[in-house]
């Protein structure tokens, strides 16, 4: 199958790293994978000698400059298209997913799209007028929770819309790795990402042994920092920025905290449960609901309810017990999330997207 892949970067970033496996692994399997990226940028992720890499080179410099460019990548696409006749595209972002879609009308290709953001986050009113006029000419979306599922369905109408989950990175094993007295948290130090909301909480958790280490770099350091020092939690709280060995402290932890008010879909938390830490988590209006069984594989608290989410943080850190049984289910998760797994789930959806008018969602492969 000849399979075009559309994203703007390869920088880091959820959407980005999925993209990049998915190329590796489909080109892994004998496709022909054209990775099409509409803008340029240094590349955090890599991907296989064997996918074909195409930039086509938006610049945002000036307002002038940048439609120029605009205009440029639209042509650009559009002739990709009409030149190379790929049997399959899919795109990844909203924006970026109606560009595709305009630049494909007209020709053999099956359109495939989905949105990675937040399903309930209101976009610009020029995005969901697209996106409800568009869309329908998709030959499927794939949506990451079963919530984004039910929102572009209402949106969009469009009948043939697939959930499918995000593959989990590969982990070295981690049972030689001594577990210490860590509670950790990962990711960019933004408002949706909710660590003051974790901090609080963990100043509510009087258990002076155990310390709260947040990874990840964001405009909200200095805030968070000076949260802290009012909480006099300075020896107690680590904000240790953006690393490069996450897995060393995946191993070291043992309590993951998902702080999240606002998710696409929660790779962060995703990862902690595959290599079996326990976890507890907002219920935020995506993605955590999807991976955890409260009180099974972890535990969901009312997203912004700090009082009970120390209560299960205390939980868990005085009961090793439960830590442990709570781990080894959590680890589970990983079996229905590894990487061959999404790519077939993918590529079943692309052959077989409205096989004699029937919904995919409704064949069973």
């Amino acid at each position: 199958m000849k399979i075009a892949l559309i994203i703007p970067t390869l920088s880091l970033g959820g959407a980005e790293r999925i993209m990049s496996q998915l190329a590796t692994e489909f080109a892994n399997r004998g496709h022909h994978v054209d990775l099409i990226l509409l803008a340029k940028s240094k590349r955090f992720f890599s991907v296989s000698e064997e996918v074909n890499i195409i930039e086509m080179g938006f610049e945002n410099k000036g307002f002038v400059r940048k439609k120029l460019s605009e205009f440029s990548v639209f042509m650009k696409l559009q002739r990709y298209f009409h030149m190379n006749k790929p049997e399959v595209a899919m795109s990844f972002m909203e924006k970026y997913n109606l560009l595709t879609i305009l630049t494909s009308l007209f020709t053999s290709t099956k359109i495939f799209v989905s949105d990675r953001s937040n399903p309930l986050k209101k976009q610009p009113f020029a995005i969901e007028l697209g996106r409800s006029l568009l869309y329908r000419f998709a030959d499927g979306i794939i949506s990451q929770t079963e919530l984004s599922r039910d929102v572009l369905f209402r949106k969009t109408r469009h009948r043939n819309i697939k959930v499918i989950a995000n593959p989990v990175k590969d982990f070295k094993d981690f049972s030689g790795i001594k577990k210490e007295k860590i509670i950790l948290n990962s990711g960019r130090l933004v408002n949706e990402k909710g660590q003051k909301l974790l901090i609080d909480a963990f100043s509510l958790v009087d258990r002076k042994d155990w310390k709260l280490v947040i990874l990840g770099d964001g405009y909200l350091k200095s805030e968070l920092e000076s949260r802290v020092s009012e909480l006099e939690l300075s020896e107690r709280v680590i904000l240790k920025g953006s690393v490069d060995d996450v897995e060393k402290w995946l191993g070291k932890a043992s309590i993951f905290a998902f702080s999240s008010i606002s998710e696409g879909y929660p790779n962060a938390l995703l990862e902690a449960m595959s290599v079996g830490l326990p976890c507890v988590s907002f219920d935020c209006n995506a993605g955590p609901r999807d991976l955890i069984k409260h009180g099974e594989n972890g535990f969901l608290v009312l997203e912004g309810d700090v009082k009970e989410f120390a209560k299960y943080l205390t939980i868990l850190i005085d009961d090793e017990v439960k830590r442990n049984s709570i781990g080894k289910v959590a680890i589970k998760i990983k079996e229905r999330h590894q990487l061959g797994q999404i790519a077939t789930e993918y590529l079943d959806f692309f052959r077989y997207a409205n096989v004699n008018g029937v919904p995919v969602s409704q064949l069973d492969f």
